[in-house]
């Protein structure tokens, strides 16, 4: 049954019921993801204390916003780009030529990681085991990250974002390895820090959420009402416009900018935006409701990337 919000007085009177809709908002960083096609681009300093950190964090930091924007599927790819030492990643014309190089809306580029120097705690002896691997010990690698991002949808500017930590894993030694030896050998033991780091990195970009009331009109004659509303009630949002769709052919200038009406918040809820403001504009040139204004001001907060107050 659809809910009801207002009384009849008469039977060819309007109706309305109201709906409180999860709506997605533009993640923490205030990067807005939601419809882009976005890339993830690591640097590879040759070094080689990367080859697996990197990979990790790019692949992680991409699995997390597929969670969040794609359902799970995968659809955000990774590129390794090997770094050029005299490059400036934070300039515009560099994002601009990844963005044209991926084909995606958003590109985020993470520079190769500037670690710290690895600590190890004092070796404990591991009973039962062989020779070579008779000790163990805790490796730190503090370690700093730099994220560029550039929105070739949004604000025409390159956001930089950093963040430090460090990452702890345990490791096997032979008592006639050096530390140094160990040092030497850890940078292979970084996957799962660099998968830690990722999923991290990825917060700031997921969407937050705000629950929302939005009220949709609908009258008892002829059915075609009823039918459009409970599809709507349903999330069903393609159906009820079209259901819509065929009761504008009508002279009641009142029942034709209701139906206009409800179509142009389908198409806000569906995020087309512009087309939902075409839809509210025929509504207010049949007759304005008093519905209008209020998705007015949502359609331009949308459109303009603010939240409406």
């Amino acid at each position: 049954m659809i809910p009801a919000a207002a009384a009849l007085l008469v039977a060819c009177s309007p109706q309305v019921f109201t709906m409180n809709i999860d709506m997605r908002y533009p993640s923490a960083s205030g990067v807005d993801l939601s419809g882009k096609t976005l890339s993830v681009v690591w640097l590879d300093d040759l070094s080689g204390r990367d080859s697996t950190f990197s990979p990790a964090l790019a692949e992680a930091f991409s699995q997390t916003l597929e969670k969040d924007y794609f359902g799970g599927e995968k659809a955000i790819e990774t590129y390794r780009l090997e770094k050029d030492f005299g490059g400036d990643y934070a300039v515009k014309d560099t994002l601009v030529n990844l963005v044209m190089a991926t084909g995606d809306d958003v590109v985020f580029l993470f520079e190769a990681p500037d670690y710290g120097t690895p600590t190890l705690s004092s070796r404990s002896p591991v009973a039962g085991v062989g020779r070579d691997s008779s000790q163990v010990t805790q490796v730190t690698v503090p370690y700093t990250i730099r994220l560029y991002v550039y929105d070739s949808m949004g604000r025409d500017t390159v956001q930089v974002f950093k963040g430090s930590s460090d990452t702890r894993f345990k490791t096997f030694c032979s008592p006639d390895e050096s530390d140094a030896d160990v040092q030497w050998r850890i940078w292979s033991g970084l996957q799962q820090g660099g998968n830690r780091a990722g999923i991290a990195a990825a917060q700031k970009f997921l969407s937050t959420w705000k629950t929302e009331g939005y009220t949709f009109v609908y009258y008892e004659s002829p059915d075609a009402w009823g039918q459009a509303a409970q599809a709507a009630y349903e999330y069903r949002w393609h159906e009820a416009m079209r259901i819509w769709m065929t009761l504008l052919d009508t002279k009641n200038l009142q029942k034709r900018s209701c139906a206009e009406y409800n179509i142009a918040q389908a198409c806000f809820l569906l995020g087309d935006y512009d087309l939902a403001a075409k839809w509210l504009d025929r509504s207010d040139q049949d007759q304005p409701i008093s519905l209008s204004p209020g998705l007015r001001k949502r359609i331009k907060a949308r459109q303009t990337g603010t939240q409406p107050r």
